[in-house]
């Protein structure tokens, strides 16, 4: 396996290891020998991955304390996880939460590519360690944390259906199943949550429609000016824009437009920290969008433009990106075109 590729977290995530030495009582800035972020520290400071997992490292020793990623993770807020944190809050359902943790990925944890994947029964979140893997702790504190932000989000208090490490399992996997509440394996092909089917319908505590448009064009912003958001991501948005037009774009005819295999491809997506079906998504509800706010355009008119067979699907898929159906847009496209 490749150890090639790197990454970041945000400045504002490791603000919790700093907070938490501090209040165990220890020199943060001593211990980690890095400077502490400061509170509400710019979205675009970042923290190479590996320098993240040497600070935890340290923090571990000085604190002997074999389960410092299950502390952590039980401390985390939206602050800690920046502008993408707050959009999460204002998120319509669980399955929103899901999605925009999948299409906004980098800005949390740019090391490792996250996809969803979708069964009968449950939904699995899985991480390819392919070319890349951290160490256990900065699997384990990412894991936490991902779990009990979305247990405080939503309306219930319920719980992932499993988790799977790829790290070997520790002398006492006890604590582990405690703070997940749920089945926990070690030694696995790759890292993996899984969550019920039924948690996707699930009602946040702090749903807020207005807000979430309000940030998202922000947050997009955001990952174009990450690191790596290069030309080859450029590129395919505009062919798949053209082709999105001409039904549902094959990654064969984009590669070859490219002019690169399918694997060259996918792998410079990666490096991106996006895939192609995310980029055919996004591209597609921008294009979406757009449609929607010509007046001349009707509903139906613009489901058969996108490539979609039934204006029920596409109306179901535009809701689980934007929150609203594509006929609230267009009452709101209305209402903002009056003197």
């Amino acid at each position: 396996m490749s150890q090639t590729r790197a990454g970041a977290v945000p400045a504002a995530f490791t603000l919790l290891l700093h907070e938490y030495l501090q209040f165990r009582g220890q020199d943060s800035e001593a211990v980690l020998a890095a400077a502490r972020p400061k509170a509400g520290a710019d979205d675009n400071d970042r923290v190479d991955v590996l320098d993240w997992e040497k600070q935890l490292i340290n923090a571990a020793r000085a604190l002997s304390e074999p389960y410092l990623a299950l502390q952590l993770g039980s401390l985390i807020s939206a602050r800690h996880l920046g502008l993408v944190g707050h959009l999460l809050l204002a998120c319509e359902n669980f399955d929103g939460v899901l999605n925009r943790l999948v299409q906004y990925q980098r800005l949390i944890f740019d090391a490792i590519p996250m996809t969803r994947h979708d069964a009968a029964d449950m939904v699995e979140m899985i991480w390819d360690i392919s070319e890349f893997r951290t160490g256990p702790l900065v699997g384990e504190v990412g894991f936490a944390a991902m779990v009990q932000f979305c247990r405080g989000v939503t309306e219930g208090d319920e719980n992932p259906h499993s988790i799977d490490f790829a790290h070997p399992a520790p002398a006492d996997v006890k604590p582990y199943e405690d703070f997940f509440k749920c089945p926990v394996n070690f030694g696995c092909p790759a890292p993996i949550i899984r969550v019920h089917r039924e948690l996707l319908a699930m009602q946040l505590k702090r749903t807020d429609v207005a807000l979430l448009q309000v940030l998202e064009p922000h947050v997009q912003q955001l990952l174009v000016s990450l690191p790596g958001s290069n030309d080859v991501v450029t590129k395919l948005r505009e062919i798949l824009a053209t082709q999105l037009r001409n039904g549902e774009p094959d990654i064969k005819n984009v590669s070859r437009e490219l002019q690169c295999t399918v694997r060259t491809l996918q792998r410079k997506l990666t490096d991106a920290g996006t895939n192609f079906r995310s980029e055919a998504n996004l591209v597609r509800n921008e294009l979406a969008k757009s449609y929607l706010a010509d007046s001349r355009l009707q509903i139906t008119e613009v489901a058969m433009l996108l490539g979609y067979s039934e204006h029920s699907a596409f109306s179901r898929a535009f809701r689980k990106m934007n929150g609203l159906t594509p006929k609230q847009l267009q009452l709101q496209a209305q209402r903002a075109a009056k003197p």
